[in-house]
């Protein structure tokens, strides 16, 4: 189902959306106001914190969490709807680099076999869609990780600059959710903003990879996944462009 927040309207109208052509791509880019730029997430998370537990860890740039975003139902059936796990790779190109030493499966909600399963995965899309005030067709598929003792992902941004001349255009936000409770170890670290998240499960972690007032990347928001010290690590990222993605 196509969820469109009440806000979504007044965040399209404050951001603005132009189409032009490059490189015969269609890309979709948003032109914001640079003194505006902030203040339609900002507003629209306050909005949702009666609602969602949510806690601001960082205002500019935006970070915050959302503990028992997810119910344990959710959590077991995004792990057990992967078909397995492949090595994980980075980058439009998928290489294979000792930069990143997690494992990988994609889920395509819509090509879930079990009915039940299906719809609680798309439940979990439209409450991210509602609390981001972007739709769910600019969702990424689910990418879930799983974090063995030792692996990890160092320093890096999920912004993509090669998005920017495809019609998905970048990736505006990260929406990062952790499946299971991790002994030791295995947090999301910002060491711009000198922040940790550590895994709990249910809890979501939410970010923006564009700087305001551009598409371009926000640096400040470089994170690595730290190593897991003791079990082991399952998460999931949602990323959301400022397009379509389907």
């Amino acid at each position: 189902a196509q969820l469109r927040p009440p806000a979504l309207t007044a965040l399209l109208l404050a951001i603005g959306v132009a189409v032009y052509s490059f490189g015969g791509f269609e890309a979709v880019q948003l032109h914001v106001q640079a003194e505006e730029a902030t203040t339609p997430y900002r507003a629209h998370v306050n909005s949702m914190i009666g609602k969602y537990n949510i806690t601001i860890l960082n205002d500019d740039p935006l970070l915050y969490i959302i503990d028992d975003f997810l119910t344990e139902r959710e959590c077991s059936a995004i792990m057990e709807s992967t078909g397995g796990l492949e090595r994980s790779t980075g980058g439009l190109e998928r290489s294979i680099s000792s930069y990143r030493t997690s494992s990988t499966a994609w889920i395509n909600t819509e090509a879930i076999a079990n009915e039940t399963s299906r719809s609680i995965l798309a439940g979990v899309e439209e409450h991210i869609a509602e609390l981001t005030a972007l739709p769910v067709e600019n969702q990424e598929h689910f990418q879930v990780l799983n974090y063995q003792v030792g692996q990890y992902y160092k320093l890096h941004n999920d912004y993509i600059p090669q998005h920017r001349y495809m019609p998905c255009g970048v990736r505006l936000a990260t929406f990062f959710l952790y499946l299971n409770d991790v002994p030791e170890g295995g947090g999301t670290s910002f060491p711009a903003i000198n922040m940790v998240v550590m895994p709990r499960r249910g809890r979501a972690a939410v970010w923006y990879s564009a700087l305001p007032g551009s598409l371009e990347i926000d640096p400040r928001v470089d994170h690595e996944a730290m190593p897991v010290l003791q079990g082991e690590k399952w998460a999931a990222n949602k990323w959301i462009h400022a397009g379509n993605f389907a």
